[in-house]
């Protein structure tokens, strides 16, 4: 994965083939390590159908004492167009910021779309629990991964902050990701 991000003329699918090729599902699953969800039970989807017009990336479902809760991610462009020269979020960013809240507008009159696509991965004789039928949003959380490390400065991660505290959207570069699976490897689980 590392010698895969040092060359400058991949894409973003191009890391999501990588990851599917060499079934390394824990890059993406490494995001459980941001949330205190997922240590009782965790699910990864790839490709996430959202109804007929959207498609999730890969979408994390995990459980803790207070139930599911779910993780969507975008994955963007890894060297072009991330930040701008003054640190402000570019073109691959605000590309991933308006998937999102493209998902979060449907999913708040459509969840229905989801625990329909759920049955079809499980058994049909298995209750899903409430979570998956009912919309709550502080059960949903966002993420859009671009660039690497060297892209973002000191405004970078300001924005970046700004964006969980007022969007709910985790802004990570692909090197973060680096970082949680070696974590993740090196502890065995979530």
């Amino acid at each position: 994965y590392k010698d895969l991000l040092s060359d400058v003329s991949i894409n973003e699918l191009s890391i999501k083939r990588f990851i599917q090729d060499n079934r390394f599902y824990y890059i993406p699953a490494s995001i459980f390590s941001l949330f205190d969800f997922g240590h009782h039970d965790a699910f990864l989807f790839k490709e996430f159908p959202l109804g007929t017009r959207y498609v999730a990336d890969y979408l994390l479902i995990g459980k803790s004492s207070g139930g599911y809760s779910f993780v969507f991610v975008e994955f963007e462009h890894p060297y072009i167009k991330i930040t701008l020269q003054n640190g402000e979020l570019g073109e691959a960013f605000r590309k991933g910021i308006n998937q999102v809240t493209d998902w979060k507008r449907f999913l708040e009159s459509n969840f229905s779309a989801i625990s329909d696509e759920l049955k079809k991965h499980c058994n049909t004789k298995i209750n899903m629990p409430d979570e998956m039928y009912t919309f709550d949003s502080s059960r949903m959380n966002y993420v859009v991964v671009a660039g690497k490390r060297s892209d973002f400065n000191e405004n970078t991660y300001r924005v970046r902050r700004e964006y969980v505290r007022d969007n709910n959207i985790i802004l990570l570069h692909y090197d973060n990701l680096y970082d949680y699976s070696l974590k993740l490897i090196k502890q065995g689980n979530y």
